[in-house]
């Protein structure tokens, strides 16, 4: 069986489904339909997008993401038809192609996507078998696949704005972005996202808000945050996985949809009291977001990186500095996007 002929018999056994909810999204001002007969995996997978619920008239969607796991299926789902999946799940062979199929078997649980069709599908073997993560960015794979053929690409990076004016903040784990962005909205700063974003590359540079969940380390947290204690979502494993959180639980009306972005700040742990920036050149804020994010995304990684290079060479760069100073570290933060970017 051709991968497209396997996608197709994939997405009939939804079609022969004779209950399905359906959740409309609005990202980017297009329009998703969830669709699932599974309210298990719904409420797994609903949360951290629930703020981009579109309650309007149903519309017909530009994505269709269909996701299910056996028990909710006419009959088990089989394996994709072929062998030499790497360790990321990723194929070389369908990379060109109509279908991508993303495929970690130590995961049970399968992500496919038809670019002719616009079609996503997620399985998963049995509900409680999703990973706790996979929560905690639902269906980002499916929506990187989408953006192949759109303006627009997935960063592995936060965004926080005020006044109209955003900045975007990549960096991989332990580079201080989401704690950097956390201390930001705690002073009251917009909030689009701490760790992936929607870009749209148009005339100008804007992010949109993708998901309004936030996890740090629970040593961070503790040391932190500890006044949010209440308002975690994962109490009794935080200490185990991460602490998640819903920003828009704490802070109702930080977040928001899109802001322009005017910057990309490349934050940097610096062991010093005080808060700096420097001038960082297109190259180097590459850096900070390409090796990151392709390393997360299956497909089209070459079609990703010409666009992480338009927003590098569009946007002005800047080392952040980060020093250990709560107070100057706002305050000089304040002066930069006055002063700088203004």
């Amino acid at each position: 069986m051709n991968p497209v002929a396997y996608f197709d018999n994939v997405l009939s056994l939804f079609d022969s489904l004779s209950y399905v909810h359906t959740d409309q999204l609005k990202l980017a001002d297009r329009t998703i339909h969830l669709r699932t007969p599974s309210l298990a995996l719904r409420e797994k997978f609903l949360p951290t997008l629930a703020h981009l619920s579109d309650t309007t008239e149903e519309k017909k969607p530009e994505l269709t993401i269909w996701y299910a796991d056996d028990n909710t299926l006419p009959q088990p789902m089989k394996a994709p038809p072929l062998e030499g999946f790497n360790a990321q799940g990723y194929h070389a062979d369908l990379d060109q192609g109509d279908i991508q199929i993303f495929f970690q078997p130590w995961q049970t649980q399968i992500f496919l996507y038809s670019r002719s069709k616009s079609i996503g599908i997620y399985w998963v073997q049995q509900a409680e078998q999703v990973p706790w993560w996979e929560c905690t960015f639902s269906f980002r794979a499916l929506f990187h696949l989408w953006t192949h053929a759109l303006p627009a690409q997935l960063v592995h990076a936060g965004t926080m704005a005020k006044n109209g004016i955003g900045v975007l903040i990549p960096g991989q784990s332990g580079s201080g972005k989401s704690t950097s962005c956390l201390n930001l909205l705690r002073a009251g700063y917009e909030y689009l996202g701490d760790d992936y974003v929607w870009v749209e590359l148009g005339e100008e540079i804007k992010v949109f808000t993708l998901y309004q969940t936030a996890k740090v380390e629970p040593d961070n947290f503790l040391t932190r945050f500890s006044d949010w204690e209440p308002f975690l979502r994962n109490k009794t494993t935080f200490k185990e996985q991460k602490a998640i959180f819903h920003v828009t639980d704490i802070f109702p009306e930080a977040g928001i949809s899109v802001s322009p972005v005017k910057a990309i700040l490349l934050p940097k742990v610096a062991h010093q009291e005080y808060t700096g920036f420097e001038k960082a050149n297109p190259t180097q804020a590459l850096m900070a977001m390409a090796p990151t994010t392709l390393h997360h995304l299956p497909y089209g990684r070459t079609n990703s990186y010409r666009k992480l290079m338009k927003v590098a060479s569009l946007l002005p760069g800047y080392h952040w500095n980060l020093g250990t100073n709560q107070k100057q570290f706002v305050e000089s933060f304040d002066h930069f996007l006055a002063n700088e970017l203004s």
